[in-house]
């Protein structure tokens, strides 16, 4: 669980620095959006990624497993109606050969592995993944990152 977490924690501040909001899509599609600039840190605590402000004050928390999307958006909007939100679709997951991306144009892909390390960049909608090792990974695409599962 820590090297997901670790991985996590260098999208995140990587991502951060292009993006003024961050969104956070739950499981039940609730969506929840955060000024970047008032976050001091991302901690991870336990099975928990926790926004602590500047001051060291919570701003906000979610239980890891209930994330099922966090993007970035250079918007400075208060409302999440006015964020700008692409679907991507990343199938088939499981795949073996072949991830293909719908919902993109031609865009970097970057594959981490749960350590957080860059394992593959592609531009296009559609990734060759026949050379990873079964196991999960995250494909960073733009300013959403989606897990998916090589065989």
């Amino acid at each position: 669980m820590k090297s997901r977490l670790t991985l996590f924690f260098a999208i995140l501040c990587s991502l951060q620095m292009m993006a003024t909001s961050l969104v956070v899509q739950t499981s039940d599609g609730a969506q929840q959006l955060h000024d970047i600039a008032l976050i001091g840190k991302w901690v991870f605590v336990g099975e928990e990624l926790q926004l602590i402000d500047k001051s060291g004050l919570l701003l906000a928390s979610e239980q890891i497993a209930n994330i099922r999307k966090i993007t970035f958006s250079a918007t400075s909007s208060t409302s999440v109606e006015n964020v700008e939100s692409q679907t991507i679709v990343v199938y088939p997951n499981p795949t073996q050969d072949i991830l293909y991306i719908k919902g993109i144009e031609s865009q970097p892909l970057r594959v981490y592995d749960l350590q957080g390390r860059v394992l593959q960049v592609e531009n296009g909608n559609q990734l060759t993944v026949s050379n990873l090792s079964s196991g999960t990974y995250l494909l960073q695409i733009g300013t959403q990152v989606v897990r998916f599962i090589k065989q």
